[in-house]
C-alpha cells in the first residue's frame, strides 16, 4: 500500500509540475508496479496535456521492459493492464481520440467537423481505415506543391463552409465504410472530416504542421469524457470489406482481398513500419500460435468474445494460459510472447491487429 501511495503522490506532483524530474525517475524505476497507479490517473478526464504527460510516462515504462526478453507472467501483466485501461482519452473540440502508447486509436469525430488541414514535418506514417461515415463527411488529399498555389485563407473558409469552388473540391472525396487510404509522405495535406476511423500509426501523438486550422479556438464539449466514449466505442463494428484508395485527385480503387488462415479469415490493411491488419475467427475456432520477436502487438476486439492465449516459449510445453476478452477489449502483446485467438462463442470474432517496433512507437 505505501508504495502505491507513494506513486500516486509522485504521479500527482509530476502533472501539477513537469519539472518534477525525480517523480519521473522513481515512477519509471519502478517499472510494471507503476502501471495500476497510472491505469488510475489514465481513466480520468484530464486535459490532453496532462493525459499526454502520463502517456510519456507509461511509455517509457513500456520501451524499459519490452527491451529485454519477457516472462510470461509480466507479458500477461501488461496485456491485462491494456484491457483494464481500455483506451487512452484525449478530448478536442471535434473528437474523442481513443488512443493507445503504441499509435493505434480510434477517432470519434463530430457531424462536418474534424482533423486540421495539415501535414507532416517528420516521417509518420498514419493509415486510416474509415469506420463510418456520417452526413457531409469526406476526405481531402492534396499535394503541398498543389496547395501553395491554390490556398487562400478567405476563399478556403468559405469553401469549407460550403460555397462551391472547384480548385478545392477536386482533392475531396466522400469515403465508403472499409476505405483504407495510407499517408506516408511528408508533402501530402491531408485531413478526415466527419467520420469514425481507426488509425494505425507509428505514434500516437500529432507530430503535423496545421496549415489550416478551422478548429482553433473552439471549445470542448461538455459530453466529451469517458462515461460517454466507452459505450460508443465498444459498439463500432468493423465494416465487412475493404478498399486501399490511393490518389490525390483522381482515385484509383483496389478491393483488399481476404486470405485464409487457420480459424479464419485475414485482411491486411498495410504492411510497413506498421502492420495493420483485421481478422475475422469463425465460432469454436482458434488463430495459430504466433509471435514477433522484434514488434509488440496491439489486439482491439471489434466483435464476439472467447480468450486470448498470451504466453512466453518456456509456457508452451502445457496448458496455455490466456485471458478471457469480450467485444471492445484492447489487448497489448509485448515482442516475443505467443499469443493465439480463441472464439469461444457462437458467433464471429473479429478484431484489429496493429504490430510496431517498441523503439519506434516509444518515441
Amino acid at each position: 500500500m505505501g508504495t502505491y501511495t507513494e506513486l500516486s503522490q509522485d504521479v500527482k506532483a509530476h502533472l501539477e509540475d513537469p519539472k518534477a524530474l525525480k517523480s519521473v525517475e522513481r515512477i519509471i524505476a519502478r517499472g510494471l508496479q507503476s502501471l495500476p497507479v497510472l491505469r488510475e490517473f489514465l481513466h480520468r478526464d484530464l486535459p490532453i496535456d496532462q493525459t499526454e504527460r502520463l502517456e510519456e510516462l507509461l511509455k517509457a515504462i513500456l520501451l524499459t521492459a519490452m527491451s529485454q526478453p519477457m516472462p510470461g507472467p509480466d507479458a500477461r501483466r501488461i496485456a491485462q493492464f491494456q484491457k483494464e485501461l481500455g483506451f487512452i482519452l484525449k478530448y478536442k473540440s471535434y473528437a474523442v481520440k481513443a488512443a493507445t502508447p503504441v499509435g493505434y486509436s480510434i477517432f470519434l469525430q463530430n457531424e462536418r467537423e474534424g482533423f486540421s488541414f495539415q501535414r507532416h514535418v517528420v516521417h509518420k506514417l498514419e493509415v486510416f481505415h474509415i469506420v463510418s461515415v456520417k452526413p457531409g463527411g469526406y476526405i481531402f488529399l492534396c499535394d503541398f506543391d498543389d496547395w501553395k498555389r491554390i490556398y487562400e485563407k478567405n476563399s478556403f473558409e468559405r469553401w469549407f463552409n460550403g460555397e462551391p469552388n472547384p480548385a478545392y473540391e477536386r482533392y475531396r472525396f466522400v469515403p465508403e465504410p472499409g476505405d483504407v487510404f495510407i499517408i506516408s509522405e511528408l508533402g501530402v495535406v491531408h485531413t478526415v472530416i466527419g467520420c469514425v476511423l481507426e488509425e494505425y500509426a507509428t505514434v500516437s501523438t500529432d507530430m503535423v504542421d496545421r496549415l489550416h486550422d478551422q478548429n482553433l479556438g473552439k471549445k470542448i464539449p461538455a459530453d466529451f469524457d469517458r462515461a460517454h466514449a466507452e459505450p460508443v466505442l465498444r459498439a463500432i463494428e468493423a465494416p465487412g470489406s475493404n478498399r486501399l484508395v490511393t490518389g490525390l485527385g483522381e482515385k484509383n480503387f483496389e478491393r483488399i482481398h481476404a486470405v485464409g488462415v487457420q480459424g479464419g479469415e485475414r485482411m491486411l490493411l498495410c504492411d510497413s513500419f506498421v502492420t495493420a491488419a483485421r481478422y475475422v475467427i469463425e465460432p469454436g475456432k482458434e488463430t495459430a500460435l504466433t509471435h514477433d520477436d522484434t514488434r509488440a502487438v496491439l489486439l482491439r476486439m471489434n466483435g464476439g468474445g472467447g480468450a486470448i492465449v498470451i504466453a512466453d516459449s518456456s509456457e508452451c510445453k502445457n496448458a496455455l494460459p490466456c485471458l478471457p476478452f469480450e467485444r471492445g477489449d484492447v489487448f497489448l502483446v509485448p515482442p516475443g510472447i505467443r499469443y493465439a485467438v480463441r472464439n469461444e462463442g457462437s458467433g464471429y470474432v473479429a478484431y484489429s491487429e496493429h504490430c510496431i517496433a517498441p523503439d519506434v512507437a516509444f518515441i
